[in-house]
């Protein structure tokens, strides 16, 4: 697989979907902020955003399992040229769906079909 590092077998020439999910919250906060502050009259010049997260690859090889397959922790961080106050804009974050979902835990229903 292109996307995957070297250490997975792969090129590294891709995001991978770990990657693509950091993608995915980031780009969903920014968009949440942009439109939430737009309707509350709130003026935005500018986001510039950084996220990254903490991937034990024990847990996805199976080496060790205690240890999670996926991220243990994400930190983003939004830089935003605006006159409201930081937790004004930390609020909004609040409202997205993208956030909701990688944040809190919920079912997952997984059907298989060979053939």
């Amino acid at each position: 697989d292109n996307a995957e590092p070297d250490v997975l077998l792969g090129h590294d020439e891709a995001p991978n979907p770990l990657e693509w999910l950091l993608h995915a919250l980031i780009g969903c906060m920014t968009t949440t902020i942009v439109y939430h502050a737009s309707a509350r009259g709130i003026a935005i010049e500018a986001i510039d955003s950084e996220i990254e997260g903490d991937l034990d690859l024990r847990g996805f090889l199976g080496v060790s399992p205690e240890i999670r397959k996926g991220y243990s922790a994400i930190r983003a961080r939004l830089r935003v040229r605006t006159k409201a106050e930081p937790a004004t804009i930390k609020a909004l974050t609040a409202m997205s769906p993208v956030l909701d979902v990688v944040s809190r835990a919920l079912p997952v229903s997984i059907q298989v079909e060979t053939y």
